[in-house]
């Protein structure tokens, strides 16, 4: 009977220095298109659709970066926490895949059944009606 083979510990994940340039060139992008955004708004054809647009972009930008650093912190979190149980003797932290599960009939209201005719005289068309030419004289 074979032993399972205990993994190897992994280092955790470190900023790479493409990963910088993809977020800078990113954020530059986000941040051109506040400025377009900005100069259309003071144009005389601007709304405060490009107003709106022009505050939107940069928040964009902001989240790129947040965004970012909350995976690799995530990311740290999770191997350090699979390194810990590998140092305890512990195989258990690998994660599962969770098979969909079906909801229970039950759980959802029923949807009505109607037949065309009720469906029809529920659903009359209650437009007003075009008067005649008659009346326009």
């Amino acid at each position: 009977m074979e032993t399972p083979k205990t993994p190897k510990q992994r280092r955790s994940l470190k900023v790479r220095w493409w990963h910088v340039v993809l977020i800078a060139v990113l954020v530059v992008c986000f941040l051109g298109l506040a400025y377009w955004q900005w100069t259309r708004f003071q144009s005389g054809t601007g709304s405060f659709q490009n107003l709106g647009y022009a505050l939107q972009w940069p928040l964009f930008a902001v989240f790129v970066v947040y965004a970012y650093r909350a995976a690799l912190k995530y990311e740290n979190q999770r191997i350090e926490a699979e390194n810990q149980a590998i140092a305890e003797g512990r195989l258990d932290f690998e994660y599962e895949t969770v098979r969909a599960t079906r909801i229970d009939e039950s759980f959802l209201p029923e949807r009505p059944h109607v037949n065309v005719e009720e469906f029809n005289a529920r659903n009359v068309q209650r437009r007003r009606k075009p008067e005649s030419d008659d009346n326009n004289d």
